[in-house]
């Protein structure tokens, strides 16, 4: 009776580990076919989307990922049009196809953590270059989605392990 008592709490743990292994990675599917996932991230994460108005069209603009720790993969999650850009090098990455006319959800999420998933940052600038025009960086040049977690905050939920960032983009 001892013996089954630990098997069953051993049990238990492995049952554990591994729903969230999988809830680790299968956030990107999370969020494309789960209505409610926006309003329940910014619930749990207690945060407030970084919001963008870009004037004409989507000719041209694209997010820089300007920074990534090395060896991990980040995830632009389009919710409108149920795209996906993962990304595992920094560079510029068209959004043509992906944002429409009208509000835009994006959700970034680190999909991949090399070594220590309780480090990683990455670093979105949003653009727009067209044609031979000076390129307008929005959000006064700061980053329109960010995430960098070093290891020294206290983990309360998993969302603190995820690297989640919301922004809406408003495609006029």
């Amino acid at each position: 009776m001892k013996y089954t008592k630990y098997l069953f709490v051993i049990f238990i743990i492995i049952l554990s580990v591994n729903k969230t292994s999988f809830a680790l990675g299968k956030i990107v599917d999370y969020f494309l076919n789960n209505p409610n996932a926006w309003n329940d991230t910014k619930r749990i994460t207690h945060s407030t989307p970084t919001k963008i108005v870009v004037e004409n069209g989507v000719a041209g603009l694209g997010f820089e990922l300007t920074d990534l720790t090395d060896g991990d993969e980040v995830a632009l999650i389009f919710l409108e049009t149920k795209k996906v850009e993962k990304m595992r090098h920094e560079g510029l990455y068209d959004a043509r196809g992906k944002l429409i006319r009208g509000k835009n959800r994006i959700v970034s999420v680190i999909t991949r953590n090399y070594g220590s998933r309780k480090k990683f940052h990455y670093k979105f600038i949003l653009q727009k270059n067209v044609s031979n025009a000076p390129v307008i960086v929005y959000n006064d040049g700061d980053a329109v989605l960010e995430s960098n977690y070093d290891g020294s905050m206290a983990v309360e939920d998993m969302s603190d392990l995820s690297g989640i960032e919301l922004c809406e983009i408003e495609i006029r």
